[in-house]
């Protein structure tokens, strides 16, 4: 099975009409992710603020991965041979924050809980101390806000559906 370049996805979203009718809602393209080497795709859906029938959210207007009581949805990429490459830590804005860790300029962390489904190549997940799992086609990811880094050595790029949930730090205290 071929999947689409991860910007090119089409969204459909059954909704409410402002009268209250079940449909499909007209929406405008995502918002693209473009980091040359690093990663490449689309967040197609955020919810700010909490969840509920009234509040079921719309197509972001920037990249960013979800606050808290929120949540995100995309398809990105991790392209080949793009291991070791970190992104500028301007270009994750407050959404991410670079840690480091072992001196791994490309080990960073979000408070948010990320769900994620492989869909084809593969890549290497890294947490500190170099603990490494590397992910295929059809794995599913749990990544619970801890620091990590995706490294990419293969000769395909690494294709993955994202959904992401916003939590509060230290658990709100």
């Amino acid at each position: 099975m071929i999947f689409p370049d991860p910007q090119q996805f089409r969204l459909t979203v059954a909704g409410p009409t402002p009268n209250g009718d079940a449909d499909f809602l007209d929406v405008q393209g995502p918002a693209l992710i473009d980091l040359p080497g690093v990663a490449a795709g689309a967040f197609y859906w955020a919810v700010d603020g909490g969840h509920s029938a009234d509040n079921f959210g719309s197509v972001p207007s920037a990249v960013r991965l979800a606050g808290p009581d929120g949540s995100t949805f995309g398809v990105n990429s991790f392209p080949a041979r793009s291991a070791g490459n970190a992104a500028d830590p301007d270009d994750l804005g407050d959404s991410m924050t670079v840690t480091g860790d072992g001196g791994d300029p490309a080990m960073h962390a979000s408070d948010t809980i990320d769900y994620e489904v492989i869909i084809s190549g593969k890549v290497d997940l890294e947490l500190p101390g170099g603990k490494t799992r590397t992910l295929r086609p059809g794995d599913l990811l749990v990544m619970a806000g801890v620091p990590h880094a995706w490294k990419n050595p293969y000769d395909e790029d690494c294709v993955y559906a994202v959904v992401t949930v916003g939590f509060t730090a230290n658990g709100g205290r």
